[in-house]
């Protein structure tokens, strides 16, 4: 009997034992670390919109008559016409075309800028289309004096201008610093004078109490500002004058035999000039233009 129970325990304690360990095993399945899942990320790609391209402005050329085209970011301001007519004034700015009434005779413009930049100021004149003549300066405050015969002409390369930064740098030409006068120039003036002896002065090519002259001036030399010339008239003797140009290149003043000349270089084909005689047989006012030949 007392075997008999023993027997019982044992299998009593190896059946509780085997429960244990199927409930721990099963615990310990039931705690095992479930799967990760991945996350594949979204790559969201935005289009980019192109920036607008930019076209230069194109200024038509104007295809009959002769034109004047001015061009510079700042202001200007000056005369412009044709040799012998009224000089009409100007004051602009940017990119502008201006028409002049005269299909022969050459053209002068005195443009300035009113600012102190180095932005480029330009002239060109065109004829029927044509480009006849370029110029440019890039110099603050400057006072472009521009003359053009019409008769050298530079073929256009379309009927549309293209802007300024595209023309070649070999294309442009600078004023010089100093104004060349030498050459020849039809001189035409109005005077007046005074007799004091019966007879004129030997180099006085005036005459009577209101005066008409025709004449030439041929500046046969020029150094730097320093001129020598050759004054020719119908009345008196060919007559030496020496002259000097002013220092900021406006104006022009000789000395003859027997007189001074006052003048104002207006363009590279036009002086104004104011001149005065006084000697022993005569004095004399007059008044007048020199236009290059």
């Amino acid at each position: 009997m007392k075997q008999k129970n023993m027997k019982n325990w044992q299998i009593t304690g190896f059946i509780t034992v085997l429960i244990i360990g199927t409930v721990l095993m099963s615990g310990c399945t039931n705690n095992a670390a479930s799967p990760v899942a991945t996350i594949t990320p979204t790559v969201i790609t935005t289009q980019a919109t192109p920036l607008p391209s930019v076209t230069p402005v194109q200024i038509a050329i104007p295809q009959t008559g002769v034109w004047m085209r001015v061009t510079y970011p700042g202001n200007y301001t000056g005369t412009y016409g044709s040799i012998g007519y009224y000089q009409t004034p100007v004051t602009d700015t940017g990119d502008h075309f201006y028409p002049i009434a005269t299909a022969t005779s050459p053209v002068v413009a005195s443009i300035k800028k009113k600012e102190g930049s180095g932005d480029t100021l330009t002239i060109a004149i065109y004829k029927d289309g044509v480009l006849i003549k370029e110029e440019s300066t890039t110099a603050p405050y400057r006072l472009m004096e521009f003359y053009s015969d019409l008769k050298t002409s530079t073929p256009a390369t379309s009927l549309t201008s293209k802007p300024l930064t595209q023309v070649p740098t070999s294309q442009i030409t600078t004023q010089p610093t100093i104004p060349n006068l030498v050459g020849t120039w039809n001189v035409n003036a109005q005077g007046a004078v005074i007799q004091k002896s019966g007879a004129p002065g030997e180099w006085t090519h005036h005459s009577g109490q209101y005066s008409t002259l025709v004449a030439q001036a041929v500046v046969t030399d020029q150094k730097d500002r320093v001129i020598h010339g050759i004054f020719k008239a119908p009345l008196g003797k060919d007559e030496s004058f020496i002259g000097v140009i002013s220092m900021d290149n406006k104006n022009f003043y000789y000395a003859d035999k027997d007189g001074i000349n006052d003048g104002q270089i207006v363009s590279n084909g036009q002086i104004n000039m104011v001149y005065r005689q006084v000697s022993a047989n005569d004095t004399v006012v007059a008044v007048g233009t020199w236009t290059r030949v």
